[in-house]
């Protein structure tokens, strides 16, 4: 056994397929990245394209100015990364670089649905890698996606890329739902890998545990209203009558506001090692998200051994079993999130069980070398039968 992942050690790899593979140069999870990084350690060779047009992004900038800077960023990034205008340029910018290398590979692989990058006319099989899908998002109110004939344009181009594929990776059995049920794309092609536990936390440790008898809870965050973090601070006012020296730490924010007695605001953290060292001087962790295509912190937290708290939305369900791993609670219902920290914070024994069961997951789940092998294992099988 691999002590720092928690997969069998496999011995020397195969030789597995060529690929190139494509992906947005800057992305706010590293996930793109990382399953390349996964694929490649279970032997398969990458040429890496990461897509960044700097002139474009500028036109975009200047398209998108506004004098407040709340308004200029979404701006910016709906003109970038999701206009019909960005879709276009990209998939030829793609397409150009691919046709210099379609010689060298057995295939292409994509991460994300941002733009098209099978040349036309070329045979190489085509993989696409998503996390999430528009119809998800418009849907359930996530990323903002204009609507209309620019809707219409996206959903459209989605569709053609899951028709396209070989095989549609998943990262969730909830985004597979979707390509199947809402694009219509048979089962058989549509495969649910899931995700790993990204450094530092793949140094996992079994010996080392949390402070569950700290009463101190921990809400990891880049949103406020999205990441529930309003259900959080209306549950923790309800716990501190209950427990009176009940602690909360809030990362993530830039800004923070609410003036509660216990709450320790430290704002947005770079050093990821600083980080991980704040999940273990806690007793639970809680992000009851209203929007989560994946939710990274959640196996964040079950490899330092902690419990979670989510909402039965998105991939939650699938990430953290509830009453055994951690707890769902519907989207903004603070009176069961209260019910669920005091149950935690008052008995220790309690929130170590689900703590060692949620570190038991993590590693039987959620490491890259799962993740990588399982998506290799897929390529073969689908190249075999090309």
């Amino acid at each position: 056994m691999n002590s720092a992942t928690g997969a069998p050690n496999t011995g020397s790899k195969s030789i597995g397929p060529r690929l190139i593979g494509i992906s947005p140069k800057d992305t706010f999870s590293g996930f793109q990245n990382t399953f390349f990084d996964a694929v490649e350690a279970q032997g398969a060779s990458i040429i890496r394209i990461g897509v960044q047009l700097r002139l474009f992004r500028l036109k975009c900038l200047i398209m998108g100015f506004h004098p407040k800077k709340s308004e200029w960023g979404p701006r910016f990034s709906h003109l970038y990364h999701m206009s019909v205008m960005a879709f276009k340029m990209k998939s030829h910018f793609v397409q150009q670089r691919i046709r210099e290398r379609l010689g060298e590979v057995d295939a292409i692989y994509q991460v994300g649905s941002l733009w098209d990058p099978v040349p036309p006319g070329t045979d190489k099989p085509f993989f696409i890698h998503v996390s999430y899908t528009t119809r998800m998002s418009v849907a359930k109110g996530g990323w903002r996606i204009s609507s209309g004939k620019e809707q219409e344009f996206r959903l459209a181009r989605e569709r053609e890329l899951f028709e396209k594929a070989r095989v549609v990776f998943t990262t969730t059995q909830n985004t597979r739902s979707s390509v199947i049920g809402e694009y219509g794309i048979p089962p058989d092609k549509v495969v649910a890998v899931n995700a790993g536990v990204s450094p530092p936390y793949d140094n996992l440790n079994p010996d080392r545990h949390p402070d569950y008898s700290s009463r101190k809870i921990l809400f990891v965050g880049k949103g406020d209203y999205g990441k529930g973090l309003d259900t959080v601070l209306e549950a923790f006012k309800i716990t501190r009558h209950a427990i009176p020296d009940a602690g909360l730490t809030i990362v993530g924010p830039n800004e923070f506001t609410a003036a509660l007695e216990g709450i320790t605001f430290l704002g947005r953290i770079g050093d990821r090692n600083k980080v991980k060292e704040l999940y273990y001087q806690h007793a639970l962790f809680a992000m009851p998200s209203r929007f989560e295509p994946f939710g990274q912190v959640f196996i964040e937290a079950m490899s330092c051994h902690l419990p979670c708290i989510g909402t039965t939305r998105d991939a939650m369900p699938e990430i953290i079993d509830h009453e055994k791993t951690g707890y769902l609670i519907e989207a903004g219902d603070h009176e069961r999130l209260a019910e669920y920290f005091i149950r935690l914070l008052g008995d220790p024994e309690h929130a170590r069980k689900m703590g060692q069961a949620a570190y038991g997951k993590l590693t039987s789940t959620y490491t890259w070398p799962i993740v990588g092998q399982r998506i290799v294992n897929t390529m073969r099988e689908a190249l075999a039968a090309y």
